[in-house]
């Protein structure tokens, strides 16, 4: 495959403009990553996308091959994604052009094989756009209500005297609040792992998108080993070192589920790939 010289001066020159034009974008992401704790995982994103592409550099260069025209109007759809996210100052929208912007340049530059090899590192980088602060408070106001609730129902089991209320918890000794909790890096994470140990796309998200409701359900059982720790242990139990304990205990468990469902995945994967190869032979 040979690229005329006008046409890399071409992509290197639309490549150094399009940098230019999302300066005010990323310098407005990488206040609101420094910020918001629930936008703090962002700034890792496009690391952890630059490092995927560079272990799979062999597969994605054997991918490579003449760049796709169709690559430029991917481009201009990105650019008018980061036109509307500043038109609506929409951070949301302007995050999302970046990958869609990315996602053309690959497309152009080395063709829709190589862009369809590139599909997790490139779709990742989706991520790297933080949500509207508006969006996050209502649904994990709807977490912490389930988070203190299931906390009460484990505690009542055990023959905790507590009333619950919303996010409040009260008990005999001390009344809780259940605090916003999320943790994007944890997030990140299972994407790595998902991305060492899954061939396929598909396998690879459903087992990103099962760290959602993992993660949910495990800060519900934080709460509720909180609540029965504050009443047999004493209010110590729901700050400083027990209270840490509680909650990289909780975290280990959560990866039990993990590694079974990313096991049970690869596994399929496998057999699926083998019968395909015995069909063919």
């Amino acid at each position: 495959m040979r690229v005329s010289v006008s046409t890399r001066w071409l992509q290197l020159g639309t490549v150094a403009v399009l940098a230019a034009l999302y300066v005010p974008t990323m310098i407005e992401m990488i206040d609101v990553w420094r910020t918001d704790t629930y936008a703090g995982h962002g700034m890792f994103v496009p690391l952890f996308s630059a490092l995927v592409a560079w272990i799979e550099r062999d597969r994605l260069r054997a991918a490579t091959g003449r760049g796709h025209p169709a690559g430029i109007a991917v481009i201009l759809a990105g650019v008018g994604l980061l036109a509307l996210g500043t038109l609506e100052q929409s951070l949301l929208l302007k995050g999302l052009s970046v990958a869609v912007v990315v996602a053309g340049l690959v497309m152009w530059s080395f063709g829709g094989r190589c862009l369809r090899a590139a599909t997790f590192p490139v779709g990742f980088l989706l991520l790297m756009a933080p949500l509207p602060r508006a969006v996050v408070a209502a649904v994990t106001l709807k977490i912490q209500v389930f988070a203190a609730a299931f906390a009460a129902a484990a505690a009542r089991l055990l023959d905790v005297p507590v009333y619950q209320t919303g996010v409040t918890i009260e008990l005999s000794s001390l009344t809780l609040q259940v605090a916003e909790a999320c943790n994007g890096l944890r997030f990140l994470i299972t994407a790595a792992f998902a991305q060492a140990t899954q061939r396929g796309v598909p396998r690879k998200l459903v087992l990103v998108a099962s760290a959602i409701p993992i993660a949910i359900f495990a800060n519900a059982m934080r709460v509720a080993a909180i609540a029965v720790g504050v009443h047999y242990i004493g209010p110590e139990a729901a700050s400083g070192t027990i209270h840490n304990w509680i909650g990289k205990g909780v975290w280990g468990l959560t990866l039990i589920p993990l590694i079974l469902l990313g096991l049970l995945l690869a596994r399929t994967g496998a057999r699926t790939s083998s019968r395909l190869k015995e069909k063919v032979a």
